[in-house]
C-alpha cells in the first residue's frame, strides 16, 4: 500500500512507466499485425497464382473438348450421305439406312457423343445417328428446343456448345449441342443443320477432376455468358446451391473483366473469388473458396502472435518497472532539491495536480522571469539615471560638480569617455507639425472655420506622438551612429537634443548635416509626411560649456519659422540674424503694400509681401513676431479704411492677427494673409445682402456637420429645411466655397471616415451606412477617388503610422 500511495504522488516516474510500456507494446503490436497482413497477402497471392494455373488448365480442356466437336461436326458435314439427307425432300430408304448407320458408329466410337442429329430445313425432319439413351428418351422434347432455337435465329447458338435444358427451371443442364448451320432460307423453313450433341458429365467431369478443395457451397463453377450456373453439383444441397448462384451474381454484376482475382462478402461470409473467360462460347470458370479456409494458416499465425504479444507485455511491465525506477531517481533528488529543506517524503511535494518535471519546469521559469524583469528594471533604471545625468549636463554642466560629472561620464562611456579630453557637437531636433493648421480664409469674411474638403490638422493622442518622438530618437541615433558615437535624450520639453562626440580634426558640420538629412529620408519612409526640423551646433572642448552651448543652438533653432519643414538649421545660416539689433519693417514696403491692397493690385499686393517676409525672414528671432504683428496691424489699418466696408466682415477682421500667430512658419503666414488679400481683391463690393449669404453658407455646413449620416440628406431636403428654393441654395453655396453642396457633403463624410477608419474597429460596410451612403461599393469608389487609396487600404497605413 505504502508503494502505491507513494507511486501514486510520483506522477512523472507513472508518465516514464506508461510511456516505455506503451513504445514497447506500440512497437510490438505494429510489428505483429505487419507479420499477420503480409502472411496474409502472402496467402493470397499464391492462392491467387494456384488458381490460375487451375483455371488455364480448364480452360485447355474446354477449348480442346469445343475444337473435338467442331471437327466431329465438320466432318459430318461434308459427307455425301449426310448432304443428302440435309437436301432430300424422300430420302431413298437404302440411302438414308446407310448414312445413318454412318453417323451411328461415329458416334458410338466416341464416349462423350451422346447423339449426331441431321435437320432437312426444308422438310423440318429430324434424323438421328448414334445409340444415346437420352436423345431416345426424350426425342420430341429435344426437336421441340432444337426448332426453337433454329427458327429463333439466335447467333450465339450457331457454331458453339450450348446448353440445353428441356425444363428451364430445373438445375441441371441436359446436354450441350454443338450447330452447324448451312444457311438460313426463306422465312417460313429452318436452315440444313448438323447438331453434335454431348453429355454434360464429360465436361463437368473434367472441371472436378481438377478441383480438389470443394465443398459444399464452394468450387470450380461453370457460368454462361449470362452469369447462370451451366454446373450445378449433383451431390450439393439446395442451400449450397443457393449460396453459389449468389457468389456468382454478386461476381457478374460487379466485375466485366476476363480474368480477375477478389475477395468479396456474401450474406456476411468472405469468399476468395477467381474467375477466367474460357474462350469456348463465352463461358467463364469461377473458382469459389471460403476466405477462413484460405487464410487458416494465417488466423493461426495471429492467435499465435497475440499470444505471444501478451506475453511479452507482461513480462516488459515488470521490466519497465525496474528501469523507469532506476531513470527516476536523479528526478526525485533534484525535486528534493527544489523543495528546499531535502527531507521528507517525496509524496508531500507542493506541485499539485501537475507532475515534478512541471514542477521544477515551474520553478525555474518563474526564477528566470524574475531575473530578467529584475534585469529589466535595472536596465530601466539605469537608462533613467543615464538620461538624468545627460540632461544635467546639457542643462545645468556649469553647477555640476566633478563627482556628477564622473558619474555621467560612467553612464555613457563610449560618448563621454574623459570629460576633460573630448569636443562635442550638439544637435536640438524639434518635430514638425503634421501639417500647416490653419485653413484659407475666404474672399469676404476671412472665416476660420476650414472646409471639409480642406486640409485639417491630425491631432495624434499624446501616446501615439510619443511613439513618433521613440520612433525618430532610434533613427537619428544609429544613422549618425555610422560616423560618429553619439546619445540622443529627449529633453521632455519639446525638444530631442542629439549628443555627438568628434574630434577637434573631423568635426564636419556638412557630414552632420547629410547623416541628419539621412535620418529624416529614413523617418519619412516610414512615417509618411511626418518630419522633423534640426539645428547644429559648432563644437565644444570644455565640458562646462556644453549647457552654454545648448542654450545657444535652441536660439539657433528658434529660427525654424523661417525654414521649410525638414530643414537642418547651421550656426552660418542665422548668424547674419542674430547679428540684427533692428526689427523696424521698411516705412517704403508698407507704403506699396498698402496702396496694393487700396487699389487691390495682385500682383502689388504678392511683390510687397514677398518684400516683406524677405525683410522678417533676415531679422533676429526675438524680433520676427513683432514685424508680423506690425505688418498685421497695417492690413487690418488699411481694410477699416471705409472704402473696404462693402469688402470685409468686421467681426472676422478682429480675428485675422490670431489666425496668423496660429500658423507654424513664416511660409504659412505669408500665404495666408495673400489669401485674404488675393480674394478682396476679386470679390465685387455688396450690400447688406452679403452678411445674409454669408449666414446661409455657414447655416448650410452646420446643418450637414449636423445631419452628415441621414441617408436622404441632400440638396434639396437642405434647401426645404431653410424655405428656399433648392436652385438658389445650391447656387450661393458654390459661390462661397468653390463647390456643390452634394460635394461638400461627400467631401465631410469622407473626413469623419477617415477618423473611423483610424480610430474604430467598424467594417467598411458600417461605416458606410453609418455615414449615410446608399451602399458600400458607392463608397469606397468615392474614398478611393478622393484619397488614392481603399478604406482597408487607408486603415493599415493608419495602423503602421503611415497617413
Amino acid at each position: 500500500m505504502k508503494w502505491l500511495r507513494i507511486l501514486n504522488h510520483r506522477k512523472y516516474l507513472q508518465r516514464m512507466f506508461f510511456y516505455v510500456n506503451l513504445s514497447m507494446a506500440g512497437l510490438l503490436i505494429i510489428t505483429a499485425l505487419s507479420i499477420y497482413f503480409y502472411s496474409q497477402q502472402t496467402i493470397l497471392q499464391t492462392q491467387k497464382e494456384a488458381n490460375q494455373k487451375v483455371l488455364l488448365q480448364i480452360k485447355h480442356n474446354l477449348t480442346y473438348i469445343n475444337d473435338i466437336v467442331r471437327n466431329i461436326g465438320l466432318m459430318a458435314s461434308i459427307d455425301p450421305g449426310v448432304i443428302y439427307l440435309m437436301n432430300a425432300v424422300e430420302p431413298e430408304p437404302v440411302m438414308k439406312f446407310q448414312t445413318l448407320r454412318k453417323l451411328d458408329m461415329m458416334t458410338d466410337s466416341t464416349t462423350f457423343i451422346d447423339s449426331i442429329l441431321i435437320l432437312n430445313g426444308t422438310t423440318r425432319s429430324y434424323y438421328s445417328g448414334g445409340s444415346g439413351m437420352w436423345t431416345r428418351q426424350h426425342w420430341e422434347g429435344l426437336q421441340a428446343r432444337l426448332t426453337g432455337l433454329l427458327e429463333a435465329g439466335d447467333s450465339e447458338a450457331v457454331a458453339r456448345l450450348v446448353p440445353l435444358k428441356l425444363e428451364e427451371a430445373g438445375p441441371n443442364v441436359d446436354l450441350f449441342s454443338f450447330i452447324l448451320t448451312e444457311n438460313y432460307p426463306e422465312s417460313g423453313t429452318l436452315p440444313n443443320s448438323i447438331i453434335v450433341n454431348i453429355r454434360p458429365q464429360w465436361i463437368f467431369e473434367n472441371i472436378s477432376g481438377l478441383d480438389n478443395l470443394s465443398d459444399g457451397d464452394s468450387g470450380m463453377i461453370l457460368v454462361d455468358q449470362h452469369g447462370q450456373m451451366l454446373q450445378s453439383g449433383a451431390d450439393a444441397t439446395e442451400a449450397e446451391l443457393e449460396t453459389r448462384r449468389q457468389v456468382v451474381s454478386a461476381v457478374h454484376a460487379g466485375s466485366d473483366r476476363d480474368e480477375a482475382f477478389s475477395v468479396q462478402r456474401v450474406d456476411g461470409r468472405a469468399y476468395v473469388i477467381s474467375e477466367m473467360n474460357v474462350g469456348v462460347s463465352q463461358w467463364k470458370v469461377m473458382n469459389i473458396l471460403p476466405y477462413t479456409q484460405v487464410l487458416g494458416r494465417a488466423e493461426t499465425l495471429r492467435n499465435i502472435t497475440l499470444a505471444l504479444t501478451v506475453v511479452f507485455l507482461a513480462a516488459s511491465l515488470l521490466l519497465s518497472a525496474f528501469v523507469t525506477n532506476r531513470l527516476y531517481r536523479p528526478v526525485g533528488k533534484l525535486l528534493e532539491l527544489f523543495r528546499g529543506d531535502g527531507t521528507g517524503p517525496v509524496e508531500a511535494a507542493p506541485y499539485g495536480s501537475r507532475d515534478e518535471m512541471s514542477y521544477i519546469s515551474h520553478a525555474v521559469r518563474t526564477t528566470l522571469a524574475r531575473l530578467r524583469e529584475a534585469d529589466r528594471d535595472e536596465g530601466r533604471n539605469r537608462q533613467i539615471m543615464s538620461d538624468y545625468y545627460l540632461r544635467r549636463w546639457v542643462t545645468d554642466s556649469r553647477s555640476m560638480t566633478d563627482e556628477e560629472l564622473d558619474h555621467c561620464a560612467e553612464a555613457s562611456p563610449e560618448l563621454l569617455g574623459d570629460l576633460r579630453e573630448q569636443t562635442w557637437q550638439l544637435a536640438v531636433v524639434g518635430m514638425d507639425a503634421t501639417s500647416d493648421g490653419a485653413g484659407a480664409a475666404n474672399a469676404v469674411n476671412a472665416s476660420s472655420a476650414t472646409s471639409a474638403v480642406g486640409a485639417t490638422r491630425a491631432v495624434a493622442p499624446l501616446a501615439q506622438e510619443k511613439l513618433y518622438r521613440f520612433a525618430a530618437c532610434n533613427i537619428m541615433e544609429e544613422t549618425i551612429a555610422r560616423r560618429y558615437p553619439n546619445r540622443v535624450v529627449d529633453m521632455n520639453n519639446g525638444y530631442i537634443v542629439v549628443l555627438i562626440r568628434v574630434r577637434p580634426e573631423k568635426a564636419e558640420l556638412e557630414v552632420l548635416h547629410e547623416l541628419l538629412a539621412d535620418a529624416l529620408g529614413t523617418y519619412k519612409r516610414y512615417y509618411g509626411q511626418r518630419t522633423f526640423t534640426a539645428a547644429v551646433s559648432d563644437t565644444v572642448a570644455r565640458c562646462r560649456e556644453v549647457t552654454a552651448l545648448y542654450e545657444q543652438t535652441v536660439q539657433q533653432f528658434m529660427y525654424r519659422v523661417a525654414f521649410p519643414p525638414g530643414a537642418v538649421i547651421t550656426p552660418a545660416d542665422v548668424r547674419s540674424n542674430m547679428a540684427r539689433v533692428d526689427f523696424t519693417l521698411p516705412s517704403e514696403l508698407e507704403r506699396r503694400l498698402a496702396e496694393g491692397i487700396r487699389t487691390r493690385d495682385e500682383g502689388a499686393i504678392r511683390s510687397a509681401l514677398e518684400r516683406v517676409f524677405e525683410q522678417v525672414a533676415s531679422l533676429h528671432y526675438d524680433y520676427m513676431p513683432y514685424a508680423v504683428m506690425q505688418l498685421v496691424l497695417l492690413v487690418k489699418q488699411v481694410l477699416r479704411e471705409p472704402v473696404f466696408a462693402p469688402y470685409v466682415n468686421a467681426v472676422e477682421l478682429q480675428r485675422l492677427n490670431h489666425h496668423v500667430i496660429r500658423a507654424e512658419s513664416l511660409a504659412s503666414m505669408r500665404e495666408l494673409l495673400e489669401q485674404v488679400l488675393l480674394q478682396l481683391c476679386r470679390t465685387e463690393p455688396s450690400e447688406p445682402k452679403e452678411d445674409r449669404n454669408t449666414i446661409i453658407v455657414d447655416t448650410i455646413k452646420e446643418f450637414i456637420e449636423t445631419n452628415y449620416a441621414d441617408v436622404n440628406l441632400s440638396l434639396q431636403s437642405i434647401a426645404a429645411y431653410l424655405k428656399m428654393s433648392s436652385a438658389y441654395v445650391g447656387r450661393i453655396f458654390k459661390q462661397y466655397e468653390q463647390c456643390s453642396v452634394g460635394d461638400y457633403l461627400n467631401g465631410y463624410r469622407l473626413d469623419r471616415a477617415c477618423e473611423l477608419l483610424a480610430d474604430s474597429s467598424y467594417n467598411v460596410k458600417e461605416i458606410a451606412n453609418y455615414l449615410g451612403f446608399s451602399n458600400a461599393s458607392y463608397f469606397i469608389t468615392l474614398f478611393k477617388k478622393r484619397n488614392g487609396v481603399t478604406p482597408k487600404e487607408y486603415r493599415m497605413n493608419a495602423t503602421l503610422g503611415k497617413p
